[in-house]
C-alpha cells in the first residue's frame, strides 16, 4: 500500500512545479484591440529557417544576399529565444508571441494544448510551406478556412552523411514557384492575393537537419544554409515580379531555435538561443552603414536591432495594421519602421490596450474567485488605476497628444507586463508552503516506517498508549480534522483547479499518519537521550543531511560528486573491521573513487568524439573477462559442469565484445569519411544488444558470476551508444560497484566463508532465516546513500542537465541512421539509464549479502532522495537567464523520476540476480518426470 502511495505522492510532487512556477500563459476570453494606425504593407512573407543560430548568420559569409539586404536597405539583430528551444515553442513564440504552455511537453512539443491566437488568425488569408507538424500547429483556430496549408513528412530523410538535406528546403522554394505560376490561371487564387493584410509562410528545415547531421560548422551545412539564401532570394523575385514591384510587400526572415556546435537543440545555450532576424522591404526605415560591429565578421553596427523572440509577432501585426495576437506578450519596436510620429503612436498605443486587455482579464479572473478579506491586488496598476489610465490615454488618443500618449503606452505597457507576471504567481508562495510541507510529512511518514521496524525486531516492547497519549490522539484527530475541512473549504471557495484539493489535503493526510502513532517517537527520543553515543548519532544525521545537499548541488555542480566521493573513499579506514581486508584493496579503493571523481570534472559528453577511447574501455573491458575466466571461473570449478557452463557463457560475452568493438570501429570511420553506413553492422547490432539483454539469466545464481554478467552486457550495449570517455566512465564505475560489493562482504568478518560461494538462490531457500528480520543498522543508511550516490553518478558522470541534450547523432549510428524520433529516444533513454541498472544489480547483492531488510533500505533511500526534492524546489525559477530557467526544471524533474525510476530498477535487478534458465528448465524435466 505505502508503495503505491509513494508513487502517487512523488508524481504529484513531480507535476506541482507546474503550478507552482509555469502554469499556461494564456488568458481565456480577452477581447482583441482593433488597431486605429495606418498598414505599412499590403504583405508579409515570413521565411522560418529552422535551426539557423545567430552565429550561422553573423560570422559566416554563405548567406551573401541576406547579409548584403541586412547591411543595406533592411535591418538585422538578434533575437532572444526562450528555453525549450524547440521547433514548436520557437514557431509559437515568433507567430503567436508568447513563450509556451508547459502542458505541450505532454504533446512532445508537435500539437496544440490549448487553442490561441495569432497573427495568421488575425489576416485576412494566410498561406503555409513546410513540415506538416510545424504548419499545421497555428490551423486549430481556422473556422473560415483563411490559412491554406502546404505540407509535406520530412521524417522519411535520412541523419545518414550521404544524404541530401537541400531537398527538405528545395520542396518549399519549388512548391511556392508553382503556387504563384497556377495563379495565373485561378481567378479565385489571383483575388485573393491581391488582397490586404495577408501572410505567406514558408518553414525551411533542411538547416536543422543538416545541423543534426553534420554539425554547424561543417562544409555541408554551411551548403544548405548558402541553398537557403538563394532560395530566399528567388522567391523574393518572384513575388516582386507578381506583384509588379508594387513596394507593397514586407519580407522576414528568423529561425525558431539556434544549434549547439555538436547539433543539439532543447536547453539554454547562447546558441541555442540567439537566433537572427532580417526585415526589410515595404514600410521598413534605412539608414547608412558606417561601422562594422565589433561581435560579428562584418555586419552592419547602425542595422542593428535586437529584440526577444516574441517581439517578433507585434512587428508583424503593426506592418500589417492588423489586432495583436491577444496572449502576445511581445513589445513593439518601432524603430524599425518608416513611420510618422502619429501613426507610431497609434501603434505603440494598439499594443499597449492588447497587454492592458489581457492584464485586465487576468486581473478580473483571479479577482472573481478570491476571498474578499484574503485578496491583495496589485497596486501599482489596480481596478482604479486602470481605468484612470486606460481614460487618460484615449483623452490622448483624440486630443492628438502623440509624444505624452507614447510615453503612457510604454508605462502601461511595464505595469501590464509585471501585473500579469503578478496575477500569474499569485498562488506561488501558498502553494510553495504546501508542498514543502508535503515533502517533510512524507519524511516523517518513512521515519516513522523505520521506528516501527526497529521497535518490532527489539525483544522488548511494551504498549505506551495511556490515556493521556490517547487524549493527545484524540486532540490530534480533531485539530486535523478542522484543518481538512478548512484546506476544502478554502479552494472551493476560491473555485481553484481540482488538483489545489490535492495539495491543500496531502500535507494534512501525510502529518496526520506520521503523529498517529506519537508514543513510537517517544519512546524513539527517549531511546537518543539515554544513548552515550548521541552525539556520535547527531553528527552522522548531519553528515548524511549534508551529502544530501551536496547531491542536490551536483545536479547544477558536477563537481560537487567528488566530495562524497572522496568520503566513500575513505570510509574502509574509519571501519572498526577495517583488518580484515588486504592492502591491496584498501590501496586500489580511495584510488578507484579518485578516478571516478575525475570525470566529474572532464567535459560533457556529446561535444566532442572520440571513438578511440571507446574502443580503449571496451579492450580494457575484454582483459578484465579474461583475467576473470583465468583466476576466478577456473581455478573455483576444475570439475565442475556449472563452471563449464559459466566459462562458456562468459567466452561468448567476450567474443559479443569484440565483435561491438569491430562494429564500433567500422561505422564510425564510414560516418567520417561520409559513405554510407552498413545495414549488415546495423543488424549485427541489434542482434547483439538482445542477446547482451538475455544472457546474464542463463548463468548460475552465483552473486560474484550473476554480477560480473549483468554488467558485461551492460557495457557491451553500453559502448554500442558511446563515442567518448563515457566509454571509461562506465568501466570504472562498474570496477567500483564491485569492489563496493567485495569489502561490504569482508567486513562482515563471517568465518568460513567466501563471497564466490555467496548465492542467490539462498535468500530464496533459507526460510528459517527469514523469519527472525534484523533491525536496521547504522550502517544500512551509509549503504543506503552510497546506493544514491552512485544513482546520481551514473547519471550525471559524465555529463550535467547541459548533457540532456548534448545529443550526438553517432551515437544511434551502429543501430539506425533514418529518422526515427521514437527508436532514437529510446535507444538514448536506455544508454541513459544503464548505468542505474548496474548500480541496482550491486545494491541488491550488497542487500543479499548484509541481510538487510531491502524493503526499509528503498525507504531510507527516499529520505534522501526526498531532501534533495525540497532542496531543487526552491532552485526552480522563471525568472533570470533562460539558461537558469531550463536547468533548473530539469533538476527537479529529474530528481523525482530518479526517485521514482529507483523502485523500479530495484524490481529489474531482482528478477535478473534472481532468475535463472537453467535452474528453471531443471525443474521444469524434473516435475515432467515425476508426472511420467
Amino acid at each position: 500500500m505505502m508503495f503505491f502511495i509513494g508513487i502517487f505522492l512523488h508524481i504529484t510532487f513531480l507535476f506541482s512545479i507546474f503550478d507552482i512556477y509555469f502554469k499556461s500563459p494564456i488568458v481565456k476570453n480577452v477581447v482583441p484591440y482593433q488597431p486605429q494606425h495606418d498598414y505599412l504593407a499590403d504583405r508579409l512573407v515570413l521565411f522560418v529557417v529552422d535551426g539557423l543560430r545567430a552565429e550561422s548568420f553573423v560570422n559566416y559569409t554563405t548567406m551573401p544576399y541576406l547579409r548584403s539586404v541586412a547591411n543595406s536597405y533592411g535591418r538585422w539583430g538578434i533575437s532572444n529565444t526562450q528555453v525549450p528551444t524547440e521547433s514548436r515553442p520557437g514557431h509559437v513564440a515568433v507567430i503567436a508571441g508568447f513563450y509556451e504552455d508547459p502542458s505541450a511537453i505532454a504533446k512532445g512539443w508537435k500539437e496544440n494544448p490549448v487553442d490561441f491566437d495569432s497573427v495568421f488568425n488575425q489576416t485576412s488569408y494566410t498561406w503555409c510551406w513546410g513540415t506538416y507538424d510545424i504548419v499545421n500547429i497555428f490551423t486549430k483556430a481556422n473556422i473560415d478556412d483563411h490559412i491554406v496549408v502546404h505540407e509535406f513528412d520530412p521524417y522519411d530523410q535520412s541523419f545518414s552523411t550521404d544524404k541530401n538535406t537541400t531537398l527538405l528546403d528545395a520542396w518549399v522554394f519549388e512548391n511556392v514557384k508553382k503556387f504563384f505560376q497556377e495563379s495565373y490561371y485561378n481567378n479565385l487564387t489571383k483575388e485573393k492575393l491581391q488582397s490586404t493584410k495577408i501572410i505567406l509562410f514558408l518553414h525551411l528545415l533542411g538547416t536543422d537537419t543538416a545541423g543534426h547531421t553534420h554539425k554547424p560548422k561543417t562544409p555541408n551545412f554551411l551548403t544548405t544554409l548558402k541553398h537557403v539564401d538563394e532560395g530566399i532570394k528567388d522567391i523574393e523575385k518572384v513575388i516582386r515580379d507578381y506583384y509588379n514591384d508594387d513596394g507593397k510587400t514586407t519580407f522576414l526572415m528568423t529561425s525558431d531555435h539556434g544549434m549547439t556546435d555538436w547539433g543539439s537543440h532543447g536547453a539554454g545555450d547562447d546558441h541555442e538561443t540567439k537566433t537572427p532576424y532580417v526585415i526589410w522591404g515595404s514600410g521598413i526605415i534605412k539608414t547608412k552603414m558606417q561601422h562594422f560591429d565589433p561581435e560579428t565578421v562584418g555586419m552592419s553596427k547602425e542595422h542593428r536591432l535586437d529584440i526577444d523572440q516574441v517581439d517578433l509577432s507585434p512587428i508583424m501585426a503593426t506592418i500589417l495594421s492588423i489586432p495583436v495576437p491577444v496572449n502576445s506578450r511581445g513589445k513593439l519596436k518601432t524603430e524599425l519602421f518608416d513611420m510618422a510620429l502619429p501613426n507610431k503612436a497609434k501603434a505603440i498605443y494598439s499594443n499597449c490596450r492588447q497587454l492592458a486587455s489581457q492584464y485586465n482579464k487576468k486581473r478580473l479572473d483571479v479577482e472573481e474567485n478570491a476571498i474578499s478579506f484574503l485578496y491583495q491586488p496589485y497596486e501599482p496598476f489596480s481596478k482604479e488605476k486602470y481605468q484612470e489610465l486606460i481614460q487618460f490615454s484615449e483623452k490622448l488618443l483624440v486630443e492628438e497628444e502623440f509624444e505624452k500618449l507614447i510615453l503612457l503606452s510604454e508605462e502601461i505597457i511595464y505595469l501590464s507586463l509585471t501585473g500579469l507576471k503578478y496575477y500569474h504567481n499569485y498562488y506561488q508562495q501558498t502553494l510553495l508552503v504546501l508542498v514543502t510541507l508535503s515533502f517533510l510529512g512524507w519524511i516523517a511518514c518513512l521515519l516513522k516506517i523505520l521506528l516501527q521496524q526497529e521497535m518490532n525486531t527489539q525483544a522488548e516492547t511494551s504498549n505506551l498508549k495511556n490515556r493521556t497519549s490517547s487524549k493527545v490522539i484524540r486532540f490530534l484527530d480533531i485539530i486535523f480534522s478542522f484543518l481538512f475541512l478548512l484546506s476544502v473549504y478554502l479552494v472551493y471557495a476560491q473555485n481553484l483547479p481540482p488538483q489545489f484539493y490535492l495539495y491543500a489535503v496531502i500535507p494534512i493526510f501525510l502529518w496526520w499518519y506520521a503523529l498517529s502513532s506519537l508514543s513510537r517517537w517517544i519512546k524513539g527520543y527517549g531511546q537518543f537521550k539515554i544513548n552515550r553515543k548521541k552525539s556520535f548519532v547527531l553528527a552522522k544525521i548531519i553528515c548524511y543531511i549534508l551529502g544530501s545537499i551536496a547531491l542536490g548541488l551536483s545536479f547544477t555542480y558536477r563537481w560537487m560528486l567528488s566530495i562524497p566521493l572522496l568520503g566513500m573513499g575513505i570510509w574502509p579506514f574509519l571501519s572498526s573491521t577495517k583488518h580484515h581486508l588486504s592492502r591491496p584493496i584498501l590501496i586500489a579503493w580511495p584510488v578507484e573513487c579518485l578516478l571516478l571523481s575525475v570525470f566529474s570534472f572532464m567535459p560533457v559528453v556529446g561535444k566532442n568524439v572520440f571513438i578511440e577511447l571507446v574502443i580503449t574501455a571496451g579492450i580494457i573491458w575484454s582483459v578484465t573477462i579474461w583475467l576473470y575466466i583465468y583466476k576466478i571461473l577456473l581455478p573455483q570449478f576444475n570439475s565442475n559442469n556449472e563452471s563449464k557452463r559459466e566459462i562458456l557463457l562468459s567466452v561468448i560475452q567476450a567474443v559479443l565484445l569484440v565483435i561491438s568493438l569491430h562494429n564500433i570501429y567500422i561505422q564510425s570511420k564510414r560516418f567520417e569519411q561520409g559513405t554510407p553506413v552498413l545495414y549488415f553492422y546495423q543488424t549485427l547490432a541489434w542482434f547483439t544488444a538482445g542477446l547482451c539483454l538475455v544472457l546474464p539469466v542463463f548463468f548460475s545464481r552465483r552473486l560474484v558470476c550473476r554480477i560480473f554478467a549483468i554488467n558485461t552486457s551492460i557495457l557491451n550495449f553500453y559502448l554500442l551508444l558511446s563515442v567518448s570517455h563515457e566509454g571509461l566512465f562506465i568501466v570504472t564505475l562498474i570496477i567500483n560497484l564491485m569492489s563496493w560489493i567485495y569489502i561490504e562482504s569482508k567486513l562482515l568478518h563471517m568465518k568460513n566463508y567466501k563471497l564466490i560461494e555467496s548465492n542467490f538462490e539462498r535468500e530464496t531457500n533459507d526460510r528459517t532465516f527469514i523469519a527472525i528480520e534484523r533491525g536496521i543498522s547504522s550502517q544500512d543508511f551509509r549503504r543506503a546513500y552510497f546506493f544514491v550516490l552512485y544513482i546520481i553518478l551514473a547519471f550525471f558522470g559524465t555529463g550535467n542537465i547541459a548533457s540532456l541534450n548534448s545529443f550526438e547523432i553517432r551515437w544511434v549510428t551502429c543501430f539506425i541512421t533514418s529518422f526515427q524520433p521514437f527508436v532514437i529516444t529510446t535507444l538514448i533513454l536506455l544508454k541513459t539509464l544503464t548505468p542505474f541498472l548496474s548500480v541496482a544489480c550491486s545494491f541488491r547483492a550488497v542487500q543479499h549479502l548484509t541481510k538487510a531488510p531491502s524493503g526499509y533500505l528503498i525507504i531510507i533511500v527516499l529520505i534522501y532522495s526526498n531532501l534533495m526534492g525540497i532542496q531543487l524546489l526552491y532552485n526552480v525559477k522563471n525568472t533570470g537567464s533562460w539558461l537558469e530557467i531550463g536547468t533548473s526544471i530539469s533538476q527537479f524533474v529529474i530528481v523525482q523520476v530518479i526517485t521514482l525510476f529507483i523502485v523500479l530498477i530495484n524490481q529489474i535487478a531482482k528478477l535478473l540476480t534472481d532468475i535463472s534458465i537453467h535452474s528453471l528448465t531443471d525443474k521444469y524435466f524434473k516435475s515432467r518426470k515425476k508426472c511420467v
